[in-house]
């Protein structure tokens, strides 16, 4: 009983910890105890990239940072005990590494993104090779954004530079660039039209600057009004583009930061008819595209209930269910599974670690292994055998 009631504590723990800050009216206390992640820290997340999520955080133990944060655009970043932030986390690297707290619903990028690098499209990898020399694709996944619809998000990475976000369509064709910029530094025009048509609504101290392929430019300004969250891109003047629930882009406009994805209202009726019935009582809380090995690109609908941990369930593109994924600590693994990471992955940690059930019953475990600067993705029969990687 003792153990139980331990555990529920540490779910919650970590879904509080996991949360950006709700209302952006109110003063983040900061949470120091056991290894929740300080709100300051998510406070300041909240602030300066509101167009992310974090995806899991890793505490650390004699260290130069306390808590190195993951965002699922796989940046990452270091604070202290105190949530003070300290820099890039690839800057902080160092120390035992303890607990690996992952954020459910932390938005897209669940395992180190959508996309596998190698099976993005041609003319993207081209544009991004003739563009950006040096820069490296760490990053791709799908995202839904207005008005564009689907879109391919890839995140570059250089060492000594900022990471650069772009868009593309599904079939490689360069949409846009995306800077992140002060709200205090976007044209008047944007201010006025936000002032005027947001009443109430609280700007996020940074913004999305967009620089489209025809070079004019738009911004996407993320507003918070209590638990409402919204996202509105107006051009550089002060003409209103399109609007989206939620933080980031895509989502459903729940207040816990997801980013990207699949309006929610807009699932196909098999796949809510599925989850009404087999899951009485869930919510469906986030909905998005995403790429599995070795199932290629599915669904992926993240539910939960009161009190009740997060549930990630997946559905082929023609909505037939696949497998439920439960989050599970990495000490709680198959003997089996940890002795394959153990002598396949030298050097490696678990991050984010979940058991999938798949339709048949049949068990397998999906694990993110990380050390620094190389994530890989490796789904483990119960058996220990690796069925694919990434």
């Amino acid at each position: 009983m003792k153990r139980t009631l331990f555990m529920m504590l540490a779910v919650i723990l970590a879904l509080t910890a996991c949360k950006k800050n709700e209302t952006s009216s109110s003063t983040p206390t900061n949470q120091t105890s056991g290894t929740a992640l300080p709100l300051k820290a998510t406070a300041y997340i909240a602030n300066n990239y509101p167009d992310a999520a974090i995806t899991y955080y890793l505490t650390i133990t004699n260290g130069p940072a306390d808590y190195l944060v993951t965002l699922n655009t796989t940046e990452e970043l270091a604070f202290n005990k105190a949530g003070d932030f300290l820099g890039r986390g690839e800057n902080f690297h160092g120390g035992k590494p303890g607990d690996s707290i992952p954020c459910p619903g932390g938005g897209n990028g669940h395992h180190g993104g959508g996309i596998p690098v190698d099976s993005l499209p041609a003319l993207l990898v081209n544009y991004v090779t003739a563009n950006y020399s040096g820069f490296t694709i760490r990053h791709a996944e799908f995202d839904s954004i207005c008005f564009n619809g689907l879109v391919v998000e890839v995140m570059l990475f250089k060492a000594g530079s900022e990471p650069v976000k772009l868009f593309f369509d599904p079939t490689g064709n360069y949409l846009m660039l995306a800077n992140r910029t002060l709200y205090a530094d976007v044209p008047q025009a944007v201010k006025d039209y936000v002032s005027a048509n947001y009443a109430g609504y609280k700007a996020a101290g940074k913004a999305e600057k967009l620089t489209l392929a025809d070079n004019s430019i738009q911004y996407n300004i993320f507003l918070d009004l209590a638990k409402t969250r919204k996202t509105a891109r107006i051009d550089a003047n002060g003409v209103f583009v399109c609007e989206q629930a939620g933080n980031g882009h895509g989502g459903n406009g729940d207040p816990g930061g997801h980013h990207g994805g699949i309006p929610v209202d807009s699932l196909p009726a098999a796949i809510t008819g599925y989850i009404t019935s087999s899951f009485a009582g869930y919510t469906i809380r986030h909905a998005e595209f995403d790429s599995l090995c070795p199932n290629g690109r599915v669904y992926e609908i993240t539910i939960d209930k009161m009190m009740t941990p997060p549930v990630e369930l997946y559905f082929d593109l023609a909505t037939v269910f696949l497998m439920r994924a439960d989050q599970v600590r990495a000490g709680d693994l198959p003997q089996a599974v940890k002795a394959s990471i153990s002598s396949g992955y030298t050097g490696f940690f678990p991050m984010k670690t979940e058991k999938l059930t798949l339709a048949d019953g049949s068990v397998q475990y999906l694990v993110d292994l990380s050390k620094p600067h190389t994530m890989k993705t490796v789904r483990f029969a119960a058996d220990g055998t690796v069925i694919c990687e990434r």
